[in-house]
């Protein structure tokens, strides 16, 4: 036998060999990955507890599902627009959240809720994010061990057998109520131009692929500007409504609608966050406009939603120094 042969045979096992134990290790990372992944929802280890509260709600049970980063969860208040307006709704917003993370959190709560509109802050279109970010993102969705592997030191073997239990319920529903007051300046910030400041091209993408999937499920997508004189423009403005053209999602820009900010006392971070004050004009606003566009049914009289109305004097305890 030629030597040449011999060399390409022993290419071709070493290739098959190569192969088999990539697909024996990614079968072992996805038996570690079930394992690793945790039961519960309230488990501190995993990783954003606030937002994974929704995985608590009753299927189907939500109208309107928020997403974003700290300018959403300090901006919406599902207890306070339940208490105004009677729709729940529930916010999935993180800390500096990518849009792949975004992405992630849509398909995960739709998974067992199909709201009637689903809301997107639109800051997080402007973190950047490149795409080892992204593929980070879908690596660890599809193996939860590369996120969660330093679980082992408070794992059980006998976790391998358990079943998932997302039973904790966030009585804020995603809110961060933010009580601190660090006084800005009420300047003028929005000023009317053509230009544009381009949402990044990888960003702009996942936001595309989320309205889409969206749609096929029958889910509106509104995205929502909050109020931030530290972080919004009309040039972002302008970007974000090309965007919302294309894709066929509504828009609303909250800092073009005049809800009385006072930036002396509304903001938690001199201009950045809103603090309660600020989301409670906010919240105000944007659930009596929801309940019109969207035509949301008031379930405030509904007993199958009795236990939220048991959350209004939770709230109202929480905020009553604001009042």
């Amino acid at each position: 036998m030629k030597k040449s042969t011999i060399d390409r045979k022993f290419a071709i096992k070493k290739i098959i060999g190569a192969v088999i134990f990539i697909l024996i290790l990614f079968v072992l990372l996805l038996l570690l990955s079930h394992w690793f992944y945790p039961q519960k929802n309230e488990d501190l280890t995993m990783q954003d507890v606030k937002p994974n509260g929704v995985l608590a709600e009753e299927d189907n049970t939500l109208d309107v599902i928020l997403y974003g980063d700290s300018e959403a969860y300090t901006a919406f208040s599902p207890v306070q627009m339940w208490k105004e307006q009677g729709f729940p709704s529930f916010v999935c917003a993180s800390s500096s959240q990518y849009i792949s993370l975004t992405e992630s959190f849509v398909h995960q709560s739709l998974e067992h809720q199909k709201p009637k509109v689903v809301i997107l802050e639109t800051n997080a279109f402007y973190r950047k994010m490149h795409s080892n970010n992204a593929f980070i993102t879908r690596m660890e969705n599809m193996l939860s061990i590369l996120q969660y592997h330093n679980r082992w030191k408070v794992m059980s073997p006998l976790q391998f057998k358990s079943t998932q239990n997302y039973s904790w319920k966030d009585d804020m529903k995603g809110y961060k109520y933010a009580k601190l007051t660090t006084k800005g300046t009420n300047q003028k910030y929005m000023h009317k131009t053509s230009e544009i400041q381009p949402i990044p091209e990888l960003n702009a993408q996942y936001v595309e692929q989320i309205v889409d999937f969206c749609n096929k499920k029958g889910v509106k997508v509104m995205f929502v500007s909050t109020p931030s004189y530290k972080n919004w423009n009309y040039e972002k403005h302008n970007a974000v409504q090309a965007l919302a053209d294309k894709t066929g999602a509504d828009y609303l820009d909250l800092n073009l609608v005049d809800l009385q900010i006072d930036w002396h006392t509304d903001t938690a971070d001199a201009g950045d966050h809103l603090n309660f004050r600020g989301a409670k004009k906010v919240c105000s606003y944007l659930g009596e406009y929801l309940a019109k566009t969207y035509q949301l049914e008031d379930k405030r009289e509904n007993p199958a939603f009795a236990e939220w109305n048991d959350l209004i004097p939770k709230y109202e305890y929480l905020t009553a120094e604001d009042k």
